[in-house]
């Protein structure tokens, strides 16, 4: 278990402030996260006019940061030495549909990709700990005072695969 890791730099959006190009290849990637997460019958499907700002609905999504890189070099590269390259880093990781009615936001939907899900118990409640553990999660992180003075986070993430 480490102390306290900083979690990967992440974008997060909405569709709706997309250009359509944009926004279709993020609804396209949800679509696939959704697929992969849910049993066909539960499956929300995400039409690609969801870019379209509709007053009531949002779709927010997050993914990774784009990182800039130096381009590779060498006799088999056909990169300039100058050139960078930008990963592909494009993958939605989570997301959440919501919908305004009368002033209020109902979530819709909300999904987190399989590498990313975790909870946070409290390091005193032992019983709470053995149960997740029983489960498959593994403690992977501690945080001082997340709960409050004196109370410590522990997080916890379930491997899937």
């Amino acid at each position: 278990m480490t102390q306290q890791t900083v979690p990967p730099q992440l974008v997060i959006g909405d569709i709706h402030t997309l250009p359509q190009k944009d926004a279709t290849a993020i609804i396209e990637r949800i679509t696939r996260l959704e697929k992969r997460t849910f049993p066909p019958s539960e499956a929300f499907e995400f039409p690609v006019e969801l870019w379209k700002k509709r007053p009531n609905t949002r779709v927010i999504y997050a993914k990774p940061a784009e990182i800039s890189r130096p381009a590779p070099t060498g006799p088999k590269s056909r990169a300039n030495k100058d050139a960078t390259l930008t990963e592909n880093t494009t993958n939605v990781i989570a997301y959440a549909v919501y919908v305004r009615m009368k002033g209020t936001a109902l979530l819709h939907k909300l999904c987190v990709a399989e590498p990313h899900r975790g909870l946070w118990v409290d390091e005193n409640r032992t019983a709470a700990r053995r149960l997740y553990a029983r489960c498959g999660f593994a403690e992977k992180e501690k945080v001082e005072n997340y709960y409050g003075n004196g109370r410590t986070g522990i997080k916890m993430t379930l491997e899937l695969g």
